[in-house]
């Protein structure tokens, strides 16, 4: 599979999600309405498409990949309490720190790479900003954060051996939208389990259906 191609089926699959309303409960929880959420998606969406780039020489920033993430970061950012955004950035460095050994350590020793780096990473990363918060802004803003300056921290490290210095390329597009994709599943199937214990709770208690 060529790279860029999950990032791209990933934000088709929410764009189709969003709009037939199956992430309502989701975008509830944390605030976002679904028109603006559409049109977060369809941003990404274009610029994956057209691979926008600004070229800084010899950097290369891409739109969909660095710039637009970190934007959507920032505005998830102003919406974090104000008491614990302090710490909510500094898990989302120490996540983006985190990523960035990892891929290190698969380079330097291929060995340890127990299964495809591009699952390893997206989990180490949720599992991360899972231990970290609870609160569903938060989390999907430290994903917005860590992927990318880890991958910043990565194209930095390894500008010399690569001859090449891209922000927010293909692959790194990749693993951010599988870590999106994967909180989303996380997310799903958390509501839908609270959903069936709320109905097996509201049975339970009425007399009339546990009869029937």
């Amino acid at each position: 599979m060529n790279e860029g191609t999950i990032a791209i089926l990933s934000q088709w699959s929410l764009l189709c999600l969003v709009w037939m309303g199956s992430m309502d409960a989701q975008l509830q929880e944390i605030g976002i309405a679904p028109k603006r959420m559409l049109a977060v998606i369809c941003a990404f969406l274009i610029c994956t498409f057209v691979s926008w780039k600004v070229y800084f020489a010899p950097v290369e920033i891409s739109l969909s990949g660095a710039l637009l993430p970190l934007l959507a970061s920032g505005w998830l950012y102003c919406r974090l309490p104000l008491v614990r955004r302090r710490l909510y950035f500094l898990g989302a460095c120490a996540t983006a720190m985190l990523l960035f050994w990892l891929r290190w350590l698969f380079f330097t020793d291929p060995v340890l790479l127990f299964w495809e780096e591009g699952m390893i990473v997206p989990t180490a990363g949720f599992l991360s900003i899972l231990a970290m918060s609870r609160n569903g802004v938060a989390q999907l803003f430290q994903v917005m954060f860590a992927l990318p300056l880890a991958d910043a921290l990565h194209s930095l490290f390894f500008w010399k051996l690569s001859g090449s210095c891209v922000f927010g390329n293909e692959y790194a597009q990749d693993l951010l939208w599988s870590t999106i994709s994967l909180w989303i599943l996380v997310s799903v199937i958390r509501f839908a389990v609270v959903r069936i214990l709320k109905w097996r709770k509201t049975v339970s208690s009425d007399p009339n259906e546990r009869k029937w």
